[in-house]
């Protein structure tokens, strides 16, 4: 949920408590405010009564359907009251006064009424208007918050999308807009900060990292040229030239581990610019040639549906490594008498091997997650899925009974 959607449901959930609650305030602060006007009237209705009788000496006179006479022999005390008439089939709420008055010896107990059906119209219309103005009043005030808020969050969702679009394998450095809320402002310093020291330890890390394996390779070459040297002399015992085989095979498996090491290093700086336009279908029947005597030594049955031609743009080099190690590892890791089944279906791209499963999906591209076979050097499918991250490829891995890899060459801007 976005700050500015919380912080507008706070606000109409606290404005609808607050309208619920001064609207009944209010209707019965105002009806209490009528209410005491009316007694008033009536006190003054009481008076003009009282003068009214004096001047025409005659009691009954002033008797009518709103005022009610009667003789009494106790006087009481003045008293306020609500009573209810019908009139023309409808229920009329009125004010009631109730006074004693002595005239001419006699005491006489007379009920003024005067109706409350203005009063309350009066009530309802005042509570309507003092609503609907403050119900004007709080969305203004809404909308001149959200206003605000966005304005506010501007600078924040610039962060955000100079965060999602940071690429720390560039040398450039973040630049974020000067915020005029002190938190915000606080933040995009700190970020500002965070991505420069990112980038220093990114471009330390991989400045050691390309020392290191370049600096392995001369000593690997020595080693591999003295062994070799050493496995040629005619004065070796069986033992020894045993362990100058085992010594030149870790070495090649090393020098191997390497290379795939700094091509991951490339890849991740960049360093394979230049394109070129990839025949999908074509580069598949390629390594497929390349593999035939290896396919044909594990009796593997070959099944290729080739439903249409796939151009790709990218580098002529990873195109070449990513079919060559995803085309090796169906063949590796598959059984003696086994099947591989290659599908490109528009710009899906299906290659299905059986074998023992081997790994989790979670782990199938990690570096280094070996299965049985021992000849694997752990890294081939982490190189195969750093392509298809670099040229933005879906790849995906199942099983389901049989070795399952889909890549999706789905990229617009990459398919011709």
């Amino acid at each position: 949920m976005k700050l500015t959607t919380k912080t507008s449901l706070s606000f109409i959930s606290l404005s609808t408590i607050f309208f619920l609650i001064g609207s009944v305030f209010m209707y019965f602060a105002v009806r209490s405010i009528l209410a005491e006007d009316l007694s008033s009237r009536l006190y003054q209705m009481q008076g003009n009564f009282i003068d009214n009788i004096n001047s025409k000496n005659d009691i009954n006179s002033a008797s009518n359907q709103h005022v009610f006479i009667n003789e009494s022999f106790v006087i009481n005390t003045t008293q306020f009251s609500d009573t209810v008439l019908i009139e023309n089939d409808k229920y009329v709420l009125y004010r009631k006064i109730c006074f004693y008055h002595n005239f001419q010896n006699k005491i006489y107990k007379v009920e003024i009424l005067q109706s409350q059906a203005q009063t309350d119209l009066l009530v309802w219309r005042i509570v309507i208007l003092n609503v609907a103005l403050a119900m004007v009043f709080f969305l203004i005030i809404f909308f001149l918050n959200q206003i605000s808020v966005r304005r506010g969050l501007k600078v924040f969702y610039s962060t955000v999308r100079k965060l999602e679009n940071f690429n720390i394998s560039k040398p450039e450095l973040m630049y974020f807009e000067n915020a005029e809320i002190d938190e915000l402002k606080k933040l995009t310093e700190v970020l500002k900060t965070m991505s420069i020291k990112i980038s220093g330890d990114f471009n330390d890390q991989k400045e050691y990292t390309e020392n290191v394996s370049h600096e392995i390779q001369t000593p690997l070459a020595i080693i591999s040229s003295k062994a070799d040297e050493l496995l040629q002399s005619e004065n070796l015992k069986k033992e020894e030239m045993e362990q100058l085989e085992i010594i030149m095979n870790t070495t090649s498996r090393l020098a191997k581990i390497n290379q795939a090491l700094i091509l991951l290093t490339k890849i991740d700086n960049s360093f394979y610019t230049d394109q070129s336009v990839i025949s999908i279908d074509k580069i598949i029947h390629e390594k497929l040639d390349f593999f035939s005597d290896l396919i044909s030594e594990k009796k593997i049955i070959l099944t290729t549906n080739i439903c249409n031609t796939l151009d790709f743009k990218m580098n002529r080099y990873l195109a070449d490594t990513l079919f060559l190690n995803i085309i090796k590892n169906a063949i590796m890791h598959n059984n003696q008498n086994g099947s591989i089944d290659i599908v490109l279906e528009g710009n899906l791209l299906q290659i299905i091997n059986t074998g023992q499963k081997l790994l989790n999906k979670e782990n199938i591209f990690k570096r280094f997650v070996r299965s049985n076979n021992k000849d694997s050097l752990g890294i081939g499918l982490s190189i195969v899925k750093k392509i298809c991250n670099f040229y933005y490829i879906d790849i995906d891995y199942s099983f389901d009974e049989k070795h399952r890899f889909n890549l999706n060459f789905k990229d617009e801007k990459k398919l011709l």
